[in-house]
């Protein structure tokens, strides 16, 4: 059977999608490297990428998403970044300021509760984060400048009250994500 391509992860709140939105706008047109901005309105903080995944295993994914217990917190970007730290820029990223453990706690949870499904635990440590494009060929743009500017940014508080299992459509515009279930938060 086709797989899934699926990943867990935070939504963030429309005031983040319209000032990534609004960053991503300024930026393409400055920049001259070859660049994929991440679509408006796709923006979300991964806790894990699941890859394909087969659809008969899917309900066993929820289930086991299920099982993962936290209590409500708040959370705020802050500053910005790139990886890798050295090298060429691939990917250009909003970091988060107020609720960075909380959020490392969750997609280690997370992490928890699909290991017994056989989907690889991550080898990385977790570094909470929005994408907000990917460098495809770098071209000597001011990356520190880029990094100062979208730092500077200014980002509201939010309470993360769930997650959501996503699937992602790859398409010829980018990806395409759809909620499959969303997970609340308890009073714990």
């Amino acid at each position: 059977m086709p797989g899934l391509r699926l990943f867990v992860g935070v939504g963030v709140p429309g005031v983040y999608q319209d000032e990534l939105g609004r960053l991503a706008r300024v930026w393409q047109e400055k920049l001259r490297s070859r660049t994929s901005w991440t679509r408006p309105g796709n923006w979300h903080l991964t806790l894990k990428f699941l890859g394909d995944v087969n659809e008969t295993r899917v309900a066993a994914v929820r289930r086991g998403l299920e099982t993962v217990a936290f209590a409500p917190f708040m959370a705020q970007a802050k500053g910005a970044g790139i990886f890798p730290d050295k090298g060429p820029p691939r990917v250009i990223w909003v970091g988060l300021g107020q609720g960075a453990p909380e959020l490392a706690t969750l997609a280690g949870q997370v992490d928890e509760a699909l290991g017994p499904l056989g989907l690889a635990r991550e080898a990385r440590p977790f570094q909470p984060h929005l994408t907000l494009c990917r460098v495809k060929h770098a071209r000597g743009d001011p990356w520190r400048e880029v990094i100062g500017e979208i730092a500077r940014s200014s980002w509201p508080g939010f309470s993360v009250e769930s997650f959501t299992l996503w699937r992602s459509v790859l398409g010829p515009d980018g990806p395409n994500y759809s909620v499959l279930a969303r997970f609340g938060a308890t009073s714990m």
